[in-house]
């Protein structure tokens, strides 16, 4: 067996310090684990939407965190009290709750917001639908829009970023999308989205207009953040938030 010279031993000691702060990092790294609950008022679009979501993340293999969403077609209060009851009574655990509705024509949406924050439940609420997140990956949307105009937008938006690699494809969004998270990263602008809906709530901000009135907004961005950065977001503490939630 070759001796090796002093000079050689420094080398090789130096070698597996570095692979040893290496393998340090990356645990740090990864030093992030959670459970997410998102409960969502729609039971197509948008459990499709975070479960792409929930996918993409976990092939990352950055954090260990478990990601649980749930469609559970329960307008305003009715989604909310759902998560209250299924935390409270059924003994489920999760570091972080999202509640996911948007305003449409309901009368509680305001209600709603504020049951949530007394609950420890954090909404990525829209006004005026979930679509307007998606939309922002595509274009500006600075005027008051409605559920049907939002939604063909969207639809236009993405046609024409497919017909841009095939003139011929065919897209109708009415018959629901399984493909909505690929198509809205894919081909629009995630990073476009986040600028946007951040001028959008800088217009809304010390408005004094109510949240049902805050059109067009979106909270969804923050979802999506979050879930992209677990670390970055102080973990919150439900009890004393809501005493009522302690075991």
């Amino acid at each position: 067996m070759k001796k090796l010279s002093l000079s050689e031993i420094d080398e090789e000691e130096k070698k597996q310090q570095a692979q040893k702060e290496a393998i340090a990092a990356q645990k740090k790294e990864r030093f992030v684990k959670l459970t997410f609950l998102i409960a969502t008022e729609g039971t197509e679009t948008e459990p499709r939407y975070f479960n792409a979501l929930k996918s993409e993340l976990e092939d990352s293999n950055r954090f260990n965190i478990d990601v649980v969403v749930q469609g559970k077609g329960k307008s305003t209060t009715n989604l909310v009290n759902k998560i209250i009851r299924q935390t409270k009574y059924n003994n489920q655990e999760y570091d972080r709750l999202w509640a996911v509705f948007d305003k449409d024509d309901f009368n509680d949406f305001d209600a709603a917001i504020k049951l949530a924050g007394e609950n420890g439940i954090n909404c990525a609420w829209s006004n005026e639908c979930f679509e307007l997140w998606l939309l922002l990956h595509f274009q500006d949307v600075s005027e008051a829009t409605g559920r049907k105009d939002c939604f063909n937008r969207l639809e236009d938006a993405i046609r024409v970023a497919l017909h841009r690699t095939d003139p011929d494809a065919l897209y109708d969004l009415t018959k629901g999308d399984p493909d909505i998270y690929a198509h809205t990263k894919n081909l629009g602008n995630e990073k476009r989205a986040f600028e946007r809906i951040a001028l959008l709530k800088k217009k809304f901000l010390d408005c004094g207009k109510k949240f049902s009135e805050q059109n067009p907004c979106t909270h969804v961005d923050e979802l999506v953040y979050e879930l992209r950065h677990p670390e970055k977001v102080p973990l919150p503490d439900y009890n004393s938030q809501n005493p009522s939630l302690k075991a």
